[in-house]
C-alpha cells in the first residue's frame, strides 16, 4: 500500500515549521526535504527523526533528496526564499519579489520536469505574484495555489473571537484579495453562529461594532506585530495553514478555504489576469471550484485595490 509522500522545498524557518507540523499530523509516510543547503536540511530532518523514538511519534521516513523525488510525491510545499545576511526578511514585498523571482523560476523549471500530478502549495512571498508566475509554466492550474489569505483569515477569526468572547472556530468569515497589506474582510458574508455581522449588536449589545476598515487595519496590524517581534519571521501559523490545505486535498474533504489562485481577470471584470485569494473548494482534484461570491461596494473597491497592487508586482516580472 502506497503511503502519502510530502516534499518540502526550502527548509528555513518556515520549511522547518512545515516539517514539524507535518510530522505531528501523521498524514505522510514519507517526507523528502529539498534545499540548496543540504547540510541544514539534513540537520532538520535528523533532529525530527530523533523524535521517532518517542512513544507519541509515528515512525515516518524523513530524508533529504532532489527534484527526481517529486515524481511520486502527492504534495509539494514550496517555502524557499532568499536568505538575507542579517536573517531579517524585508517588509517591502517588491524587494522580496526581486530576490525570490529567480528562485521560483528555478523551482518551477525543475518541478515540471519531474511531476505533473503533485499538488503544489506555495508559501513563498509575495504569495499572489509567486503563484501567478508558477501558473505561467506548463503545469495543471487546478494543482497549484498559495496559502494566500488563509493566515489573514485566521487572524480575522481570532480577532473577532476575542472581541465577542467566542471560540474563533465559531466565526465563519474570511479575508480576500492580496495576502498582506491589501487583504480585506468580506463582512457581507461573515457570521458568528449563523448571525450576520450587521446583526451582531442585537445579540452582543455590549460590544461595539467595528467598521470593515477598522477590522482590516487590525488584521493587517496583527501580521506586522508578529513580523516585528520575530525579526521578520512568521512561520508557525502559515505552516499550519499549508498542512491544513494538504490534509483537505489528501482526504478529499471538500473544505472551502480562501487561497490564492490564478485568475483570468474576467471573474470580477478586471482587464488583466492576476492571482489573488477567493474562497475555493479543495479536494482530491486540487482547486475544484472557485466561489465568486457577491461583494458590496466597499469590498469591490478593496478587491480592485488588491488587484492593482498585485498587478504592479506582476509587471515587474514580465
Amino acid at each position: 500500500m502506497k503511503t502519502q509522500k510530502l516534499a518540502i522545498i526550502g527548509v528555513g524557518h518556515v520549511g522547518s515549521s512545515v516539517l514539524a507540523t507535518a510530522l505531528q499530523t501523521e498524514l505522510f509516510g514519507e517526507i523528502v526535504l529539498l534545499d540548496p543547503k543540504d547540510k541544514v536540511a539534513w540537520g532538520e530532518g535528523l533532529d525530527q527523526m530523533h523524535a521517532a523514538g518517542l512513544l507519541s511519534r509515528k515512525n515516518i521516513a524523513v530524508h533529504i533528496g532532489d527534484y527526481t523525488d517529486l515524481a511520486d510525491a502527492d504534495i509539494v510545499i514550496v517555502a524557499a526564499t532568499h536568505v538575507y545576511p542579517n536573517g531579517e526578511i524585508p517588509a517591502d514585498r517588491q524587494e522580496l519579489l526581486t530576490e525570490n523571482l529567480p528562485i521560483i523560476h528555478e523551482i518551477m523549471t525543475n518541478i515540471v520536469q519531474n511531476t505533473q500530478s503533485a499538488m503544489l502549495i506555495f508559501i513563498t512571498n509575495p504569495a499572489d505574484t509567486i503563484v501567478y508566475i508558477a501558473a505561467t509554466y506548463d503545469y495543471p492550474r487546478n494543482l497549484l495555489l498559495s496559502t494566500g489569505t488563509m493566515l489573514d483569515s485566521s487572524r480575522l477569526r481570532q480577532l473577532l473571537g476575542q472581541r465577542y468572547q467566542v471560540d474563533p472556530k465559531s466565526v465563519s468569515g474570511y479575508m480576500m484579495g492580496e495576502h498582506g497589506f491589501a487583504a480585506f474582510p468580506v463582512l457581507s458574508h461573515l457570521t458568528i453562529a449563523g448571525i450576520s455581522y450587521d446583526k451582531l449588536s442585537t445579540y452582543f449589545p455590549e460590544v461595539a461594532l467595528l467598521t470593515a476598515e477598522e477590522i482590516k487595519e487590525k488584521v493587517v496590524q496583527a501580521a506586522y506585530d508578529v513580523f516585528a517581534a520575530k525579526n521578520g519571521v512568521t512561520n508557525v501559523a502559515v505552516a499550519q495553514a499549508a498542512i491544513d490545505i494538504a490534509r483537505c486535498i489528501l482526504l478529499d474533504e471538500k473544505s472551502i478555504f480562501p487561497v490564492s489562485v490564478p485568475m483570468t481577470g474576467h471573474e470580477y471584470h478586471f482587464a488583466k489576469p492576476c492571482a489573488y485569494s477567493i474562497p475555493c473548494v479543495l479536494g482530491k482534484e486540487g482547486v475544484e471550484k472557485k466561489l465568486l461570491v457577491s461583494l458590496n461596494s466597499w469590498e469591490k473597491e478593496k478587491l480592485a485595490e488588491s488587484v492593482a497592487s498585485i498587478r504592479k508586482s506582476i509587471i515587474l516580472t514580465e
